[in-house]
């Protein structure tokens, strides 16, 4: 197949669960005998949407690399207008939303790169579902396009332009059933779509025992990987931790292992049981999941949960916030992981995994197993080729 992926920012360089996504199903259909391209911009950063690296061609991987540069200019006072707005629930109103969407990167180029593209591709990929390059460019050829949305039950998912260009496309390609039963909630009936996922090698050695001596940790950690802010939950992680270890906890305190950048820091009152890893490289990242007694996700924002399969595969638990179906679902048809709902449940379900490592152990096993029998890349790949022929009708 002749196949072209649009998202606003694409590289290795690139931090977020939707752009890894996208690369690596480029990287695999291209290896697997595809002709693969992706079109983006020049943008790195999605607040500023400033172009940050040449426009032009390279490969990358096996995958012609197509950037243009972003021609709107960030306005960072409309953006400062509008998110108190949404924050309190409020809505923007048709053009209020329009201007929204037409502030998250927008560049003319790739637009008219996407609509000289879409003759000799079989299928255009759009991802995620929020930005310009998505919500914009589907539009320019919906015969040929098919999003993968990366859904989250949030303001932005319920824009007028958004789920036009949803339900405007040729298909979805979902990642868990739960994102399907979000996206049917918000859009009603859908257009023709596919549960695929993600996909996962079996995980390299980890040496979480050497994490634990090079980070001289003497207690029971916990590990967060992800981007730090309220969006995704980090502020109530923060919050557990420290209730936990200054109150609840019948066993003594314990470390977070904290992953990851963004602008939420800890309180005065968590900074002493909070270790600071900041960016990491993949495999540390693995050692540090091995040495912790579990993976702590309470974000709701999540169409899929890439650090789940981590943890699994590094060995160790997960524990999840019970609001968000996405994670749960994970847990529950695995077996891997345990939700929580508040501060106490939390509490109740450290102190049960540092008193029973054979628990522990048997919620491993459940995990790995899951990752290795659903999200293996042969079986996922078999899935995606599948989805596109099926949905663009090839």
């Amino acid at each position: 197949m002749r196949l072209a992926f649009v998202t606003p920012r694409y590289g290795a360089e690139i931090l977020g669960g939707a752009e890894t996504q996208v690369r690596d199903y480029a990287e695999r259909l291209a290896a697997a005998g595809h002709d693969v391209e992706a079109l983006t911009t020049c943008a790195v950063d999605h607040h500023t949407w400033r172009n940050a690296l040449p426009p032009g061609e390279s490969v990358a991987t096996g995958v012609r690399v197509r950037r243009f540069a972003v021609t709107r200019p960030r306005d960072h006072a409309l953006a400062a207008r509008q998110q108190p707005v949404l924050d309190a629930g409020l809505c923007l109103g048709p053009e209020g939303e329009r201007a929204w969407v037409e502030n998250t990167g927008v560049s003319e180029p790739l637009l008219e790169a996407i609509a000289a593209t879409a003759p000799r591709v079989d299928a255009l990929l759009f991802a995620p579902y929020l930005f310009a390059s998505t919500v914009l460019g589907a539009a320019v050829r919906p015969d040929r396009s098919l999003v993968i949305p990366c859904l989250h039950d949030e303001a932005y998912a319920r824009f007028a332009p958004v789920q036009a260009a949803l339900r405007g496309a040729a298909g979805l390609i979902l990642n868990t059933e739960a994102e399907r039963d979000l996206a049917a909630r918000l859009l009603g009936e859908l257009p023709p779509n596919r549960v695929v996922g993600e996909g996962f090698e079996p995980a390299a050695a980890v040496d979480g025992e050497g994490f634990r001596r090079r980070h001289r940790l003497d207690r029971d950690a916990l590990a967060y990987a992800g981007r730090r802010e309220r969006g995704k939950n980090y502020h109530l992680v923060l919050e557990y931790v420290t209730l936990y270890s200054r109150a609840l906890s019948r066993r003594g305190p314990v470390r977070l292992l904290a992953m990851g950048g963004g602008p939420l820091q800890p309180p005065e009152s968590a900074r002493p049981l909070v270790c600071d890893l900041g960016f990491v490289g993949h495999g540390e990242m693995l050692d540090a999941l091995a040495a912790s007694l579990a993976s702590v996700q309470l974000s709701r924002m999540e169409s899929f949960s890439r650090v789940l399969m981590e943890g699994w595969l590094a060995g160790t638990p997960a524990i999840v916030d019970a609001g968000c179906p996405v994670t749960r679902e994970h847990c529950a048809q695995s077996g891997g992981g345990v939700w929580v709902g508040d501060a106490e449940e939390f509490a109740e379900v450290v102190d049960r995994l540092r008193a029973d490592p054979e628990l522990r152990g048997r919620m491993v096993d459940a995990g790995r197993r899951y990752v290795a029998r659903r999200y293996n890349w042969t079986a996922v790949l078999g899935r995606l080729e599948a989805a596109v022929r099926e949905l663009v009708g090839n």
